[in-house]
């Protein structure tokens, strides 16, 4: 779960006009990251009618959903997001909205309760983020058998990559060499962590891997959910 919702009590923003409301506001990128996700274009606040549509959803999502159940937020509400934007497409009779019922399901129910999201519908999503991860992994030479390989045995030198992972993905300058280079920045982690060079190096993999997930907060929702919700259950 990315750190700027975690900070949000549920209870508040259930209850509370303005705690929403500025939880709604700092959702904002998130939800204009799913609405690209369907459209395929630049959507623009106050000009695009598809954000509106986006925003309503996720404002659903809030007031439906139950923290107190097994399921990531951003995840129930990314699907309601798309599920509305695919009744908005049918209803305008918009040029594209055929491919995009094709890829959601012809008929599929526009409105769905956090009960309704079923283990089948979850398992699908989690489905998809494999395989759009893998895709990601490819692309800096790795694997899932990579990871597996890679990540650390003991909880402290786990925690220690993790907070790598973190500072990298965090830091702009430096998550830009690994875009542009598509490695670590050896020198520059050591310097910044005082972690030691041979740690990192034999962490090399799993950091990189963790802080894609922690980069693309918005795409890998379970697979990041899983990572830090473990690493938050081993400290309790």
């Amino acid at each position: 779960m990315p750190e700027w919702e975690l900070k949000w009590p549920w209870h508040k923003i259930k209850s509370d006009s303005q705690v929403r409301e500025d939880f709604l506001q700092e959702s904002l990128p998130f939800i204009r990251h799913v609405a690209h996700q369907v459209t395929h274009r630049y959507l623009e606040w106050g000009r695009d009618e598809e954000l509106s549509e986006a925003l309503i959803a996720f404002n659903e999502a809030v007031e439906h959903y139950d923290d107190e159940r097994s399921v990531p937020f951003l995840a129930f509400a990314r699907v309601l997001i798309k599920r509305r934007l695919i009744d908005f497409f049918r209803r305008q009779k918009h040029n594209d909205a055929l491919s995009f019922e094709e890829e959601a399901g012809q008929g599929a129910e526009i409105n769905i309760s956090l009960g309704e999201f079923s283990e089948q519908e979850q398992n699908k999503e989690r489905v998809l983020e494999i395989q759009e991860f893998s895709q990601k992994l490819l692309e800096y030479q790795l694997s899932f058998n990579d990871l597996a390989k890679a990540s650390p045995k003991h909880r402290d030198t786990r925690e220690t990559l993790l907070r790598v992972a973190c500072h990298l993905a965090r830091d702009s300058e430096l998550w830009q060499q690994v875009l542009t280079k598509r490695k670590l920045p050896m020198q520059a982690l050591v310097m910044q962590t005082q972690v030691h060079p041979k740690v990192l190096e034999r962490g090399r993999k799993y950091i990189l891997a963790v802080a894609l997930l922690i980069a693309h907060e918005y795409d890998f929702i379970y697979l990041r959910e899983y990572v830090l919700t473990k690493e938050r259950r081993e400290r309790g």
